[in-house]
């Protein structure tokens, strides 16, 4: 019987076979392993370096559609690039734009160019708190510890990693979730250390240019980008399906009306929001002094996918000229404040007859009233700015 014979014409040994075999085998076997990892669920990237593409289109293509290829370029990065892939696959993760690298043309969100192009004082800061919550990962481990110390990295890398982070991706995650939430205002400084607040948001860190390199990870792992997602395979425990970020139809129907002096009026806006098919949810009665809002509004607020805020006159004061002005119950600024984090433009400020709303709050929706009853004008008003709820 004729031996077997390997390259070179040199007869293949049974131990040659075993070890061929065996190395077979080991592929084979972390063929198997290998992770599939989106970034829908985690972006490979922190939303500061990700939004250079929203960027692009807005100042080289006057916020229009354009090909991959030419944003790519504008950007100054090889449309072939494997960073070029996941920096597309981060910024549809993020919501700021459609379409990756294989797509005809990259297009801005409306969430894109709020963020990059705000048309209203404080709409940029809104957008970044709305982006970082969009990955399925990231907004999990930010509720998690929701009004918390943020815990310590070893910590929150068993933390990621139950979530769903590869083991190789844990630590650069951790260090995305913290550039995220100080680039959002939702990690902040305190005496005894970082603490989530997603509540109540504070001055978010200032902007600064970051190269997409930065925290690349050195080891190799297969992400996915949003638009190849339905490729993954299902039997992988990171490719579990995972529903789109979007208003669920109870909250989108759910309003919330803060509670105020004018009961009649607070009973008028429920009789109207029951009319346009909504939910009205009336918060629990304000404490006369300016403490945080209670647990229980906040729940109530976190419920809803809109809002009503009455503004109305809490007495007057004296400045040091001994002009007269109008004060505005704290609570109710605070209440405004969480109202534009969670609902965005959908919220409607009702506003007593001569109060003056501070500069920060003009751009927002008001509707004025006088006396404890709406009229005419102001109902049909509100009528019809119900009717954008949709």
């Amino acid at each position: 019987m004729a031996q077997a014979k390997g390259k070179g014409g040199k007869p293949v040994t049974k131990t040659a076979k075993i070890a061929k075999f065996a190395k077979k085998q080991q592929s084979v076997k972390a063929d198997e392993k290998r992770v599939y990892f989106r970034q829908s669920d985690f972006p490979m990237m922190t939303l500061q370096q990700t939004q250079k593409i929203a960027s692009s289109l807005v100042d080289n293509f006057a916020g229009d559609s354009a090909s991959p290829p030419d944003v790519a370029l504008a950007l100054g990065i090889s449309p072939t690039s494997s960073s070029w892939q996941h920096l597309t696959g981060a910024s549809i993760a993020y919501g700021l734009t459609d379409g990756g690298v294989n797509a005809n043309v990259i297009k801005l969100t409306a969430l894109g160019k709020r963020l990059v192009a705000p048309e209203e004082e404080g709409e940029d800061v809104v957008a970044r708190r709305e982006a970082i919550l969009k990955p399925r990962i990231l907004k999990e481990f930010f509720e998690k510890y929701r009004r918390a110390k943020l815990p310590n990295e070893t910590i929150a890398i068993n933390v990621l990693k139950s979530l769903g982070v590869p083991v190789e991706r844990a630590q650069a995650a951790f260090q995305i979730i913290k550039a995220n939430g100080s680039y959002a205002g939702i990690i902040r400084e305190t005496p005894t250390g970082p603490f989530v607040n997603l509540d109540s948001p504070g001055v978010p860190s200032p902007a600064t240019t970051q190269d997409i390199n930065d925290r690349q990870p050195n080891h190799t792992i297969d992400m996915v980008t949003p638009e190849t997602e339905e490729e993954v395979d299902q039997h992988s425990p990171a490719a579990v399906a995972t529903k789109p970020n979007v208003l669920p139809d109870a909250k989108a129907n759910r309003v919330f009306i803060t509670h105020g002096k004018q009961h009649a009026i607070v009973g008028q806006i429920k009789e109207l929001l029951t009319f346009g098919n909504f939910e009205p949810i009336v918060s629990v009665e304000r404490e006369a002094t300016a403490i945080p809002v209670p647990e229980k509004v906040f729940e109530d607020m976190r419920s809803c996918g809109a809002g009503v805020l009455h503004v109305g006159a809490e007495g007057k004061y004296l400045d040091r000229d001994g002009a007269e002005h109008v004060k505005i119950n704290d609570n109710v600024l605070i209440e405004i404040g969480a109202a534009m984090a969670l609902y965005g433009k959908r919220v409607i400020l009702l506003v007593e007859k001569g109060v003056v709303l501070p500069s920060n709050l003009q751009g927002l929706y008001r509707c004025e009233f006088e006396g404890d009853k709406l009229d005419y004008d102001s109902t049909m008003k509100l009528l019809k700015t119900f009717s954008q709820f949709r």
